[in-house]
């Protein structure tokens, strides 16, 4: 058994070789070559770090999320014990033009697939993993402003896609929401009292919902899990929209009403 898997691995390695100096040689006799003469892998691990060199004690370049396309252009000598796997480390070019290394465990090879077969790969993914993500952030969600301060909107998200959003002391919007993992977002599609959609910020174990993944105006703040049902609670004290950045036309302009 242990036989079989090192010739597994010694073979995956020379096909990864000689694909790379095909790839290379094509290169030389023209600056242009097809998608199909390179290698490409998908990175599986969120917050999957690129190294400046092959080890893990290498400075790190950035990070990179799951499911993002990268394309293989060189491999280490020799495995590595990293984290209890063994495995080799791959130069690879990102999509930003970004080279670094990532350790094998974090990557899917994708060798001889097509641009349709990586897709579907990233699609089964995604779909798995919007499984997982809705769960995380099933539950009542309340607006904050930058100085931690409740304000005036709630956001109750269940695991089935759908949610609710509401004004304090209003009906509210109901309707289906979807994940972009390509822009790490929620996307409302039937609107929401806050009139915009939400990124996905996963931070250590849990996720944060906010308007940008920078300066943010608006974020939310979770204050029960959702189990068989919602909990109907909310915060004893808020604070008006206009400390927390949203106009009367924010508010206006993603609704059904």
């Amino acid at each position: 058994m242990c036989k079989d898997k090192a010739m597994k691995s010694k073979y995956i390695y020379l096909m990864i070789i000689v694909l790379l100096s095909i790839s290379q040689c094509s290169k030389s006799h023209n600056e242009t070559h097809s998608a199909s003469s390179t290698t490409k892998a998908i990175v599986i691990n969120d917050n999957t770090s690129v190294r400046i060199d092959p080890h893990i004690f290498s400075s790190r370049v950035t990070s990179v999320n799951k499911g993002t396309i990268v394309t293989i252009i060189d491999i280490s000598k020799e495995k590595q014990w990293v984290g209890g796997q063994m495995d080799y480390w791959y130069k690879v070019l990102l999509p930003n033009t970004i080279k670094g290394w990532i350790f094998g465990s974090s990557l899917a090879l994708q060798i001889n697939a097509s641009d349709a077969a990586i897709e579907r790969y990233v699609e089964s993914l995604w779909k798995k993993e919007a499984d997982t993500v809705r769960k995380e952030i099933s539950g009542k969600w309340w607006s904050i402003n930058k100085n931690g301060d409740f304000t005036e909107h709630a956001l109750e998200l269940y695991p089935d896609g759908s949610y609710k959003s509401y004004r304090k002391g209003t009906k509210g919007i109901e309707g289906s929401y979807s994940l972009n993992f390509r822009t790490s977002e929620v996307v409302f599609l039937d609107g929401t009292s806050f009139g915009k959609n939400l990124y996905f910020i996963k931070r250590g174990n849990s996720y944060q919902l906010a308007e940008s993944l920078q300066d943010t105006k608006i974020e939310f703040k979770k204050i029960a899990e959702f189990k068989d049902s919602m909990p109907d609670i909310a915060p004893e004290t808020t604070v008006s929209d206009t400390q927390e950045g949203v106009t009367p036309d924010d508010q206006n302009k993603n609704t059904n009403q």
